[in-house]
């Protein structure tokens, strides 16, 4: 008789529980998730990170490891749709860099080939920042491509020049005071 009971209390809280919730996520304006929901993916900001070939494609994936410094690695990638699809031939190409900001938090970013040359242009802008280039106490210089890899020139307390490397395009890992 307990457990008969005690069944039936559970199950009805349960029930109360899962209409609560419902009526809250009803409530909610279109397209508005509640806090604590996971949130979609945002759409492919890079053709590497786009390709998607038709079912039943053969696809070729090649990449090399261009190195690996203080936690931030680049990989050169390409992926190729070998045949038989109305996209035949299709490849894109790129950079992988992936940011290993703790054992617990790696992110990645891409880097189409449309792109490397601005990049390394970025690159080459943030290594001529020798000193301060503001008239303020502190300073930040950003390069940011499209898949969401951010380099960044600042200063330090003691008026040096570091960088961080930060990647991901939902969560983000960073790699700070890089000299």
């Amino acid at each position: 008789m307990i457990g008969r009971e005690y069944f039936k209390h559970t199950t009805v809280l349960a029930v109360c529980t899962l209409a609560c919730a419902l009526r809250v996520l009803a409530q909610a304006p279109a397209g508005v998730l509640p806090q604590g929901s996971a949130q979609p993916a945002p759409p492919p900001a890079t053709k590497i990170e786009g390709f998607k070939p038709a079912a039943g494609s053969v696809v070729m994936f090649g990449y090399d490891d261009l190195g690996s410094v203080a936690g931030v690695s680049v990989d050169v990638r390409e992926a190729r749709d070998a045949k038989g699809s109305a996209v035949r031939g299709l490849a894109v190409r790129g950079l992988l860099v992936e940011v290993t900001e703790s054992q617990y938090r790696k992110e990645r970013s891409f880097i189409d080939s449309d792109e490397i040359s601005e990049l390394l242009k970025g690159f080459d802008a943030l290594l001529e920042v020798k000193a301060n280039p503001t008239q303020f106490k502190n300073f930040e210089v950003r390069y940011t491509t499209r898949g969401e890899l951010q380099l960044t020139a600042f200063n330090s307390s003691a008026g040096r020049v570091l960088y961080a490397v930060q990647a991901g395009r939902m969560l983000k890992a960073q790699k700070i005071g890089l000299s």
